[in-house]
């Protein structure tokens, strides 16, 4: 009997359309779903326990046999909401960041960002305290997923990092790819995820309002669902996940910068 694959998403509010369709029957789903954060799915993917796994971008390029499955990704082209710097001073006074210890693409990105925009690389240190925490110890603060709708704006001032990679660079910004290993052949489950995709971005009205009753919120969110995250790997964010991999790899923040597709597209 062929073994079930176990397979990994996080469950911030951007990957809920990919999931929509298998937590309300929608779409079977021929694997075992793991939920855990994009970091720890990194890790879980890494040592071999997940076959495949949504998992920040930069993790791709510090995985050897991973391929990307390029029929999802989360990517964002200009403002994100969800990846923010927030800080009492100015950006090029920076010298120390708190960040999410969840996420370690958006760590990569700053790392660039400063290197490009400032000659230099703050200190970051990955945390796992609450928003409102992380200006004790550090001039910054670095917040992704929902927690950044929680950050105080009227106190802080808050850059978002994708707006800054968008002037930056003038290419979209892939935050997580799907990968598998490389050889393995999960044929089934990448078909189901496909079309789980299709059904779960048909119902992102549906995503926004069980998210929330409030109407401003409600609204708040189907416009991030449908204006600010895109879940098509198209030519564009291929070249700017290229980009942003060959930058990283020029400042040592990983190992290789090549893409390499499912099934060995």
């Amino acid at each position: 009997m062929p073994r079930v694959p176990k397979i990994g998403f996080h469950d911030f509010l951007n990957s809920k359309p990919l999931l929509h369709a298998f937590r309300h029957g929608l779409v079977a789903a021929p694997f075992e779903l793991v939920i855990d954060t994009p970091s720890k799915l990194a890790d879980r993917f890494q040592s071999g326990e997940l076959d495949m796994a949504l998992i920040p971008s930069i993790e791709y390029a510090r995985t050897r046999d991973a391929v990307i499955v390029p029929d999802v990704c989360i990517a964002s082209l200009g403002k994100v909401e969800t990846v923010l710097v927030y800080t009492d001073r100015a950006l090029e006074d920076i010298e120390s960041v708190a960040a999410d210890a969840r996420s370690r693409t958006s760590v990569a990105m700053l790392e660039i960002l400063f290197r490009h925009k400032f000659g230099r690389i703050p200190t970051i240190t990955p945390v796992d305290e609450a928003p409102n925490l992380m200006l004790r110890d550090a001039d910054a603060g670095l917040v992704i997923g929902d927690a950044a709708f929680h950050v105080d704006r009227a106190r802080h001032i808050v850059h978002d990092l994708g707006e800054l990679w968008y002037q930056h660079s003038g290419r979209p910004f892939v935050h997580a790819v799907l990968c598998a290993h490389k050889g393995d052949r999960w044929d089934g489950a990448v078909a189901a995820i496909a079309e789980a995709k299709q059904a779960g971005l048909r119902h992102r009205e549906l995503v926004a309002r069980q998210e929330t009753r409030n109407p401003d919120e409600m609204r708040r969110v189907y416009e991030y669902l449908t204006a600010r995250i895109f879940y098509d790997l198209g030519e564009a964010e291929r070249d700017g996940l290229a980009y942003f991999l060959s930058s990283a790899r020029e400042l040592g923040l990983c190992e290789r910068d090549d893409l390499a597709f499912y099934p060995g597209e």
